[in-house]
């Protein structure tokens, strides 16, 4: 494979980056409880918090710790997975 095959290869493999940062932007992920809704995207960006309780200022201050984190986790693994999706097929590593 010589240097312009693989130039080609790696503008390729940048085009299929961005084109799925960008549908990441779109995927949507949740993380709920008695207290808090958190929603972001497949980008680890929170987009909305929602507070369904609010009696308990400490309760809902952890609830809301946890839900951000937890929803983080699933931004990330839903990130991952659609990285390694568009990532070309190497031999010996896949």
């Amino acid at each position: 494979m010589g240097f312009f095959d693989q130039m080609k290869q790696l503008n390729e493999l940048k085009q299929k980056m961005e084109e799925t940062k960008k549908r990441l932007d779109s995927l949507e992920v949740a993380s709920e409880n008695e207290y808090v809704k958190v929603t972001a995207n497949g980008n680890r960006k929170i987009k909305d918090i929602f507070i369904l309780k609010m009696d308990d200022k400490a309760v809902l201050e952890g609830k809301l710790q946890s839900a951000i984190n937890e929803v983080l986790d699933k931004s990330e693994q839903v990130m991952q997975s659609e990285m390694m999706s568009a990532m070309p097929k190497i031999p010996g590593l896949t």
